[in-house]
């Protein structure tokens, strides 16, 4: 029901308060999702929620406020009820922040709004009244966000937010309850990457290890790996059919329930479906043990939101040098023996294969304020226009062709759903989607990386292979992601913040033949403590001293 006291407005930056509202209510239905707010008695007059989102910057966000279209007094203080209109309201497709709304001495305030995400019965997932969509095929729903405060999310709808899916996690349920004692015998651990869609990181490598060194049998566990039954690279794994599982079957969702310890190369939350709605299985998934195998050598960007070791309830993680196990420690909460210096899985497979290629590799990291935007946006980005700008450059084309090389362009996973958003008009410019070609692949035969942020430098240099920056928007970036080290000195290689300049880096690095310079090659065995193809033998080794 459409309601005449539901008004959208813009709303300048509120002042924050440390008073917080809770989640009385939340159903929905016809497009439109219903919440009850209470509000404890405050000298602030509660009027109105407030829905927004940052763009890129704090200075760049977008609040509206919400008219409630109930105002009622209990014996806790104000409930305040809202009507939200999936087709009215200006959402776009991004994670949404939601505050209650204020006023006192002529001033405007707002207050985080806490949100408690009770056990789910079978018969609520079933029912799903707990989202509604809108005409563009897009879902709205309410989620607890880091800190337990509400949030909501406006994104596309998916294969997995079909009903059959909820139906598939209600018999999976089941048989888990049904096959207790045998699945408790398997001791069953789990390894996957990106969304389960892929297998090239340090999960891939550690997994096709324990199953070339029978490491079932010396850990005493059943390892499985999970991916999707569309994924490139799920050949890669046929040797090993009998410990593949398929992301988003009835087999991956009754394992994910009984299994004991879950690893991988990113957050615990890429193992089940991403971004869901509501779920069982992925309730259950926060109480699991977790091994954190590194996405990245930390250095460049800061993840302290990503991969912190409470919230992914981590009790190991893997990291390369001494001064990665600080910044794990210091910065994402692990204690001394958490961080254990065992190199990356990944590694151990690392060879330079690029005297019989002639490639370099251009591969941008991600931006914050891109994260589910629309392809308009994102076209209207200084991160399209510069990266547009460098793969059409004349001059680049040139170079390329001079010293008969090929650049590959390769899009961040998280943005690459805009890829073809790019193109380029010389051949001696490579456009690889996603999955067609392995990652490693790309990193061995390159002969040098053209990079921003990207920890993919770091397995560039541990190859002893050169890697140059084009850092054209830094202090937007140091307000959205920051970094453990100081990027004008600490950068492995040489900075561009102009075209001009990051072409004449390009140049100098032909020059030298793709070899280190003499700074860089005297400091690489500070950054890895180990530099052999033992790192999974070792990741194994604290795995069953440990217990895990």
């Amino acid at each position: 029901m459409k309601d005449a006291k539901m008004i959208f407005q813009p709303c300048d930056i509120l002042k924050e308060t440390e008073i917080f509202a809770t989640v009385e209510s939340v159903s929905a239905g016809r497009g439109t999702l219903r919440l009850g707010v209470l509000c404890p008695p405050s000298d602030i007059e509660w009027k109105q929620l407030v829905i927004g989102y940052t763009y890129k910057i704090e200075s760049d966000r977008e609040d509206y406020l919400v008219e409630p279209v109930s105002v009622s007094e209990n014996g806790f203080g104000i409930l305040l009820e809202f009507v939200i209109d999936a087709e009215a309201f200006p959402f776009k497709p991004t994670n949404w922040t939601v505050r209650i709304a204020g006023d006192k001495d002529g001033e405007k305030y707002a207050a985080r709004i806490q949100y408690t995400q009770f056990r789910l019965t079978p018969e609520e997932l079933l029912a799903g009244q707990y989202r509604c969509t809108d005409s563009k095929g897009h879902l709205l729903y309410a989620h607890r966000v880091r800190g337990s405060y509400l949030g909501l999310r406006y994104r596309e709808m998916t294969p997995y937010d079909d009903m059959k899916i909820k139906k598939r996690e209600v018999k999976a349920q089941a048989l888990a309850k049904k096959n207790k004692k045998e699945l408790e015998r398997k001791d069953i651990c789990l390894i996957y990457e990106k969304k389960c869609a892929k297998a090239q990181d340090n999960a891939y490598y550690l997994f096709k290890y324990c199953m070339d060194n029978d490491m079932e049998s010396y850990l005493g566990k059943s390892i499985y790996y999970v991916i999707t039954e569309d994924s490139p690279d799920r050949k890669k794994l046929e040797p090993y059919a009998n410990n593949l599982i398929i992301f988003g079957s009835t087999k991956h969702m009754e394992y994910m329930l009984a299994s004991t310890l879950l690893i991988s190369a990113d957050s615990k939350s890429h193992g089940y479906i991403w971004q869901y709605d509501r779920s069982i299985i992925g309730n259950k998934m926060g109480e699991k043990r977790f091994i954190f195998l590194g996405h990245g050598v930390l250095a460049l960007k800061k993840l302290n939101d990503s991969f912190p070791a409470e919230r992914m309830n981590a009790v190991l993680t893997t990291v390369t040098s001494d001064a990665e196990a600080d910044i794990v420690i210091r910065e994402l909460g692990y204690t001394k023996s958490q961080a254990v210096v065992t190199g990356y899985a990944r590694f151990d497979a690392l060879e330079d294969k690029s005297q019989d290629y002639r490639e370099i590799l251009i591969m941008p990291t991600h931006r914050k304020w891109l994260f589910g935007v629309d392809r308009t946006t994102f076209m209207e980005s200084e991160y399209y226009r510069r990266y547009m700008e460098l793969i059409n450059s004349p001059e680049l084309t040139a170079l390329l062709r001079e010293n008969d090389l090929t650049a590959n362009f390769y899009l961040h996973p998280s943005i690459c759903e805009h890829f073809d958003a790019f193109s380029s008009s010389d051949d001696r410019v490579k456009l690889v989607p996603m999955g067609s070609v392995p990652l490693d692949d790309l990193l061995m035969k390159c002969r040098l990386l053209v990079s921003d942020y990207s920890s993919v430098c770091w397995d560039l240099y541990y190859m002893g292979k050169p890697a140059v920056f084009y850092q054209y928007d830094v202090p937007e970036y140091m307000d959205t992601w920051g970094s453990y080290i100081d990027l004008e000195k600490d950068t492995p290689g040489p900075r561009a913040e102009e075209l001009g300049e990051l072409i004449e880096h390009i140049r100098g690095s032909i020059e030298r033949g793709f070899k280190l310079d003499d700074y860089w090659a005297s400091k690489r065995e500070q950054h890895f403590r180990y530099i052999d193809r033992d790192n999974c033998k070792r990741i194994c080794e604290v795995i069953k001293e440990r217990g895990l």
